[in-house]
C-alpha cells in the first residue's frame, strides 16, 4: 500500500464539509470520513482506479455528491482537493492545469 498525502487545501475542504454535515445531522460527518478513508485505502493500492478528472489527476466519487481529486505518483497518491461535485468545477480544473502545466 502506498502513502496517502493530503495537501493543506484538501484537508481544509474535507474539514469544512465534515463540520457542515455534523452540524446538520449527528454522525453524518463521521460517516463521510469513514467513506473517504475506505476509498483512499483502496486507491492507495490501486492508484489508477479513479476516473480522469483533469489529466493527470483522477477523481473518486464519495457519497454520490463529493469528489476526491488526486494525483497518482510514485510515492503514493496526493489528495489535491475534496469538492462538492454539484458546484462549478471549472475554476478547479483551471487551477489543476496551472499546477501541472498541461502535463498528461
Amino acid at each position: 500500500m502506498k502513502e496517502i498525502i493530503w495537501t493543506a487545501g484538501a484537508g481544509r475542504e474535507l474539514q469544512e464539509f465534515y463540520e457542515q454535515l455534523e452540524d446538520a445531522r449527528d454522525e453524518s460527518g463521521t460517516a463521510l470520513l469513514e467513506d473517504v478513508q475506505r476509498l483512499l485505502s483502496l486507491a492507495s493500492s490501486k492508484p489508477f482506479m479513479g476516473t480522469y478528472f483533469e489529466k493527470p489527476t483522477r477523481k473518486l466519487l464519495v457519497a454520490r455528491r463529493y469528489g476526491i481529486i488526486y494525483s497518482p505518483e510514485d510515492r503514493g497518491i496526493v489528495v489535491l482537493s475534496f469538492v462538492d461535485l454539484r458546484r462549478d468545477l471549472q475554476p478547479l480544473r483551471r487551477r489543476i492545469r496551472d499546477w501541472f502545466g498541461g502535463r498528461e
